[in-house]
């Protein structure tokens, strides 16, 4: 988690570009605020991540966080949203649990007047229309930063890689999010070069899995499968689209003996760093790093501008607004880490 340094710094940024305006929104208030921090589990990892940092941010700035768990299920989290209206929250924080139902969800905030911000996951109607303004990762990019380390990298990782004919791609992730497959979709762009034939690229796809069961699991059994079905493969690369698939791909991998032949990137990096940390997991060779306190701190920002400072939904995030959207959508970036600058790229 980073240090109260970075509150500063994002401040005197969002005054200097307007985006937040002159006022401290991160004062403390006499009025005590309750927000609630709807999510699809508990079980993972980033989501833990997400609400320790914003309940570290309520403890600093007068508000209590409430933790709804969907427990991966979009009825309970409508009946949660519908319990907490009736409770009278003061906002909402949102990792929905179906974007396709992102448009029930927020309506029930509007219709009750509380304002929400989403978290991850994109708010968006049928028509690709921001419906309520939310804090994204930079997917496309994040996932394309791993696949051009691999190519800039790819004499120097261990793995033989000079047959093409002979590389697999796994693509490690969750078809029910769009997130997660744009992160693959800028993964494919950044390793093109590498001239990876089309048939020797697989799919792991933890969305069947991922709803009964913890994200690791998951994966760890979709990547078993695929690593078992083509013995032809002689070296593997594996991008996990969420630090848990990566986790359980490199279960996977290390069960298969498949560690020196093996290139496994991801993007998050929580995870990687704990591996990294305890000498484990050599085939994970590198990270794009983020920070889930770089998404909370906009979140809180953001809500506080509207709860606080007495802005609209429509007022807050100026600078990430687009042409034609009615709400603003900001975009989280990330960096590359290694075992080798992990703690330089994190401040660890």
């Amino acid at each position: 988690m980073k240090t109260r340094k970075m509150i500063s710094l994002f401040l005197c940024a969002a005054i200097a570009t307007g985006g937040i305006g002159s006022v401290n929104v991160f004062a403390s208030s006499e009025e005590k605020l309750v927000f609630e921090y709807f999510n699809t589990s508990m079980t993972v990892e980033w989501i833990q991540h997400i609400d320790e940092a914003l309940r570290e941010l309520g403890e600093e700035n007068n508000f209590e966080v409430l933790n709804g768990d969907a427990s991966r299920d979009i009825n309970t989290q409508l009946s949660q949203v519908d319990t907490a209206i009736n409770q009278g929250i003061d906002g909402a924080f949102l990792f929905v649990v179906d974007e396709g139902s992102a448009t029930a969800v927020v309506d029930k905030f509007n219709n009750a007047g509380i304002p929400v911000i989403g978290e991850t996951l994109k708010l968006k109607d049928g028509e690709g229309n921001n419906i309520a303004p939310y804090v994204e990762l930079d997917a496309f990019n994040v996932g394309k930063n791993c696949g051009e380390w691999i190519v800039e990298n790819k004499d120097t990782t261990g793995v033989d890689l000079s047959d093409v004919s002979k590389i697999g791609i796994i693509q490690n992730t969750n078809s029910k999010y769009q997130s997660d497959l744009t992160r693959i979709d800028g993964f494919m762009s950044g390793i093109e070069e590498l001239g990876v034939p089309k048939e020797n690229v697989f799919m792991a796809d933890c969305a069947a899995e991922a709803s009964s069961s913890d994200n690791t699991e998951a994966s760890y059994n979709q990547v078993s499968a695929i690593l078992s079905a083509h013995p032809e493969i002689a070296s593997w690369i594996v991008m996990g689209s969420v630090d848990s698939y990566a986790m359980g791909a490199a279960r996977a991998i290390e069960a298969g003996g498949m560690q020196d032949k093996t290139i496994l990137v991801s993007a998050g990096g929580e995870l990687a760093i704990q591996e990294w940390a305890n000498g484990a997991a050599p085939e994970w060779k590198a990270t794009c790093y983020y920070d889930a306190m770089d998404f909370a701190e906009q979140m809180v920002a953001g809500m506080l501008e509207i709860t606080r400072n007495g802005k609209t939904a429509e007022e807050i995030y100026p600078e990430f607004l687009e042409e034609g959207q009615k709400y603003a959508a900001v975009e989280i970036s990330g960096n590359m880490a290694t075992p080798e600058n992990y703690k330089d790229v994190v401040g660890k």
